[in-house]
């Protein structure tokens, strides 16, 4: 257990320092790190928990919408390597979203926090591709590989391969249940490609962001289950390079894509005439809607970016990927772990 390793000692106290530094902009959150704003210096790495799948059936915190007030629901279970302790409590981390961002299809930290969540987040890319069929289908003429059964097949894959890792936890065996975790992480990687291939081809022959969006998140979470893999098996090298690759496929497809660019694509789509009424009124929806999926590109950069950010801290105190990932599996009551770095690290 994580907790043996660390000391055995709980306290009933968030952290004050890094509650108010959130709630004043002192702390901000890039992905699955928490920085200080003005230099930049690790505060706390972020990591999802067995308890996020309970949110998906808790009607009263509106999980279905993901329209969740983090500083309602986090109970915070924060480790504190430099003292040697957890830290249970009630955390107001109200400007971090970092629960929306656990449940979206990039995660948080590394995605283990069992099948349910896995399954859901293939559920919101399944139903984006449901809900943009048509544009499937046209395009789907010019392209073959971009056609609505060949992107069920594979979808249904990833869920296959999502299932596959989590039932490795089950295995009595570590050598079986790390070659099944070896399977997926090969697996995932041939999806990952698939998917990335897809987004290329959309953006090439017509820039579909909203149709692109949901290839993106597609190669997110086939990114997400290699580096999980790799990290139950204790295979920190090929989850840091499964991470970094997972980063540079992202960054390469969204990395150049603005609010300019969402406008521009929202209103060919509207086919309204420049100058008139009715185009200076989809002007100011197309602005209006381009923010919010501006900070979802943003945001799912910097997940796949960080997703391993901890692991070497961990390790430097004796801790493997897998005890981590066992910790988090394990947890009974906070959806979200928080480890914080030593002091003056």
């Amino acid at each position: 257990m994580i907790t043996a390793s660390i000391g055995d000692v709980l306290l009933r106290e968030v952290p004050k320092h890094l509650v108010s530094g959130v709630d004043s902009g002192a702390l901000k959150l890039f992905g699955s790190v928490i920085r200080d704003a003005s230099t930049g210096q690790i505060a706390g790495f972020l990591q999802e928990a067995a308890p996020l799948a309970k949110l998906l059936s808790n009607p009263l915190l509106g999980v279905s919408e993901l329209g969740l007030n983090v500083g309602q629901i986090v109970q915070g279970e924060f480790l504190l390597q430099g003292l040697g302790r957890v830290e249970r409590g009630m955390a107001t981390l109200s400007q971090l979203n970092s629960i929306n961002l656990a449940l979206s299809a990039a995660g948080i930290g590394v995605s283990i926090a069992g099948f349910a969540i896995l399954a859901h987040r293939i559920g919101r890319v399944q139903k984006s591709v449901d809900c943009l069929a048509a544009k499937i289908d046209l395009i789907g003429t010019k392209i073959d590989q971009v056609r609505q059964d060949l992107i069920d097949a594979d979808l249904a894959e990833l869920k296959a391969l999502a299932k596959s890792l989590d039932e490795g936890w089950s295995l009595a065996s570590n050598d079986r249940a790390e070659r099944q975790w070896h399977d997926v992480a090969k697996g995932a990687l041939s999806q990952q490609v698939r998917f990335e291939l897809r987004a290329e081809h959309i953006l090439r022959l017509n820039p579909d962001y909203a149709l692109a969006d949901a290839m993106f998140d597609a190669v997110a979470f086939a990114n997400s289950l290699r580096v999980a893999a790799f990290a139950a098996c204790n295979e920190s090298i090929a989850a840091h390079e499964a991470a970094a690759d997972g980063a540079r496929t992202i960054e390469r497809l969204t990395g150049g894509i603005g609010a300019a660019d969402i406008v521009r694509s929202s209103l060919a789509e509207a086919s309204v005439e420049v100058g008139t009424p009715e185009w200076d009124t989809a002007f100011l929806a197309a602005k209006d809607d381009a923010g919010p999926k501006v900070r979802q590109i943003r945001h799912r950069e910097a997940a796949i970016a960080t997703r391993t950010a901890p692991l070497p801290l961990l390790e430097a105190r004796g801790i493997t990927p897998r005890d981590w990932l066992a910790a988090a599996r394990e947890e009974t009551e906070a959806p979200i772990l928080l480890l914080l770095p030593p002091a003056g690290d």
